[in-house]
């Protein structure tokens, strides 16, 4: 399994991958300086434990790590959080090294996700952010994203398959 954009890889993790990510082992590993984020650890802890899907081109949904498409460098994580729901509706989260970040890349990988969802069949892709997290925010509504509900601490987005609207 694969997915490319034009500025990035998204690949699955490899047992050998997850358990350098949990163990902090960066020797030898075409890592940003500041990968891998606490969140990869923890999904590398949970990899490990049988705890997180592996994707395949078939089922793709699992977490993929997300490097950079010219240097190579790993630079976070994205990807879908299990299967589609009885109502086809699958989750997806997302995070980068800090380094990454204000680039674009969190918006292109879950472009990117969001067509392999309904390509594989899903009829809608989901996600959440704390409220607040502002640049979190901006990615969803950059990809097409609308807010189906809110709490004093989340807010909750829907993607129904309706491409974004042109960046300028």
């Amino acid at each position: 399994m694969r997915v490319e954009t034009a500025r990035l890889v998204l690949l699955p993790f490899t047992e050998g991958e997850w358990t350098r990510i949990a163990s902090g082992d960066r020797d030898g590993r075409a890592w940003a300086d500041d990968y891998p984020t606490d969140g990869d650890v923890l999904l590398a802890s949970l990899g490990l434990l049988g705890r997180a899907p592996a994707p395949t081109d078939a089922e793709p949904w699992g977490p993929l790590q997300v490097r950079e498409r010219e240097t190579g460098l790993a630079i976070g994580g994205a990807g879908f959080k299990g299967p589609p729901d009885v109502d086809g509706c699958v989750e997806v989260g997302y995070g980068f090294a800090v380094s990454a970040r204000g680039k674009g890349y969190a918006t292109e990988a879950v472009q990117a996700l969001c067509e392999l969802a309904i390509a594989r069949g899903a009829t809608a892709v989901i996600a959440e952010t704390h409220v607040g997290n502002v640049a979190s925010e901006r990615v969803l509504q950059r990809s097409g994203f609308a807010i189906t509900s809110r709490t004093d601490e989340m807010t909750y987005w829907r993607w129904d398959g309706v491409p974004p609207p042109a960046l300028t």
